[in-house]
C-alpha cells in the first residue's frame, strides 16, 4: 500500500532535535495493517505461530486479533473501551509505503472493536471510520531516525499504557547495537546517544541492557524451540526477577567477584525461574536472600539439596540473619557515640546501667 501525500500540506514535528515532515491526515481503518517487528508484540506473535503451527502472514487477522487480547500484558479489552467512547486520541505514525511505526496497540484495539461490531451485527461507530494518523516518507527517513521516532512514541511520558520492561530493553538495545555500528562510536557514545533519545538516565540503560543479557542467557539455554519460546514467556512475565537478580548479584556490595560463584547462583535463579508459574520464587522480595543464600553454607546447601522446593525456608533465615546484621550496625554506630561523647546526662548514665546489666546476664547465658 502506498499512502499517497502529495496533496497534503506538510506540519514540521521535532523528535529528539530532528525536525521532520508530518503528513496529517484521516484513513479508512481497513487500509491500515499492524507492523508484524514490533517489539511489544513481537514474542506475542512467535507464541501464536507455535501453538497454531501457522506462519503468521497464514494467520486471519481476526486469529491474530483475538491472541493479542488474550494477552493481559497488552490490555486491549480496556483500550477497545476507550476508543469506542472516544475514538483514537493519539494519531498512529505511519509510513507512506503502509508501515506502522507507532500504534500497534491502538491498532488491534480498534480491530477487536471491528470484530465485537461484527459479531454482534451492528453498524461500525463513526469513530472507526476514518482513524488519525501521521504519514511520514520513507525517502525522508533513515533507521535511527525511525528508533527515534519509536522512542519518543514510547518512552517518552504520557497517558498510555508503558511498553513492558523487557520490551524497552529490547528498544534501547536495538537502538545502542544500532548507534555502536556508527564510525567512531564507542559503548560511551552509545550510551549518551541512547540517554539522549530515550529519556532515561544511564543506570537505567546499562541496567536494560546487561538484564537483557542475562534474559537471553536463560532463553537461550533451553532445549529446544519449543522450550525457547516457553522461556521467552517466562521473561515477559517475569522480566522485572531478572533485572532484580542483575542488582543483587552483579552490582553493589552483594555482587560476586568470582565469576564461578556467580554462576552457581544464576544457575539456581535460572533452576528456579523456570518452573514458571509453580516456581517456589514468588515475589521479587525473595531474589536477594536467593543470592546472598551462596555465601551462607547452611542456607545454600539446603536450596541444593531441595533443588530449590525449601526457597521459603532460605528466605527467612537469611532475612532474620540480615536483622542481626542491622542490629549489630546499629550498636556500632551506638559504640562510637559513647566513644566520642564527653558529657553523659543522668538519663543516658542510667540507660548505660540497664544496657550493662543486660550484656552481663546475656554473658552468663
Amino acid at each position: 500500500m502506498t499512502i499517497a501525500t502529495d496533496e497534503i500540506k506538510p506540519q514540521k514535528k521535532l523528535f529528539h532535535n530532528e525536525w521532520i515532515n508530518v503528513y496529517p491526515t484521516d484513513l479508512p481503518f481497513r487500509k491500515i495493517h499492524f507492523w508484524p517487528e514490533n517489539n511489544r508484540t513481537i514474542f506475542t506473535f512467535e507464541r501464536l505461530c507455535r501453538d497454531s503451527g501457522k506462519a503468521l502472514a497464514e494467520l486471519s487477522i481476526e486469529e491474530i486479533t483475538r491472541f493479542v487480547a488474550e494477552q493481559d500484558i497488552h490490555k486491549l479489552t480496556v483500550l477497545a473501551k476507550s476508543i469506542e467512547r472516544n475514538g483514537v486520541q493519539v494519531p498512529l505514525i505511519i509510513r507512506d509505503d503502509g508501515k506502522l511505526l507507532d500504534g500497534n496497540r491502538r491498532y488491534f484495539a480498534c480491530q477487536l472493536l471491528v470484530m465485537q461490531y461484527r459479531d454482534r451485527k451492528k453498524p461500525m461507530p463513526e469513530t472507526l471510520s476514518e482513524i488519525p494518523v501521521w504519514v511520514l516518507r520513507k525517502a525522508e527517513l533513515s533507521q535511527t531516525l525511525e528508533l527515534k521516532i519509536l522512542a519518543e512514541a514510547n518512552f517518552i511520558p504520557d497517558l498510555k499504557v508503558s511498553w513492558p520492561l523487557d520490551a524497552q530493553a529490547r528498544a534501547v538495545n536495538e537502538y545502542y547495537e544500532q548507534t555502536l555500528k556508527k564510525v567512531e562510536a564507542d559503548h560511551e557514545a552509545a550510551l549518551i546517544e541512547v540517554v539522549s533519545v530515550f529519556g532515561i538516565d544511564k543506570s537505567t540503560a546499562v541496567a536494560y541492557l546487561d538484564t537483557l543479557k542475562i534474559t537471553k542467557m536463560f532463553i537461550e539455554e533451553g532445549v529446544d524451540e519449543d522450550d525457547c519460546i516457553r522461556r521467552r514467556v517466562i521473561v515477559e512475565d517475569r522480566f522485572l526477577f531478572f533485572w532484580e537478580f542483575r542488582n543483587k548479584a552483579t552490582k553493589g556490595r552483594g555482587a560476586f567477584n568470582d565469576q564461578v560463584e556467580l554462576a552457581e547462583v544464576r544457575d539456581m535463579f535460572f533452576q528456579l525461574i523456570d518452573q514458571g508459574r509453580d516456581s517456589p520464587i514468588k515475589n521479587i522480595k525473595q531474589v536477594e536472600p536467593l543470592v546472598q543464600a551462596k555465601r551462607d553454607a547452611t542456607a545454600w546447601s539446603m536450596l541444593k539439596e531441595s533443588k530449590g522446593a525449601k526457597l521459603s525456608v532460605v528466605v527467612s533465615m537469611m532475612n532474620e540473619k540480615k536483622e542481626v546484621r542491622k542490629a549489630e550496625d546499629k550498636i556500632r554506630i551506638f559504640l562510637a557515640w559513647l566513644k566520642d561523647e564527653k558529657d553523659l546526662t543522668p538519663k543516658a548514665k542510667s540507660y548505660l546501667r540497664e544496657v550493662a546489666k543486660l550484656a552481663a546476664e546475656k554473658g552468663r547465658e
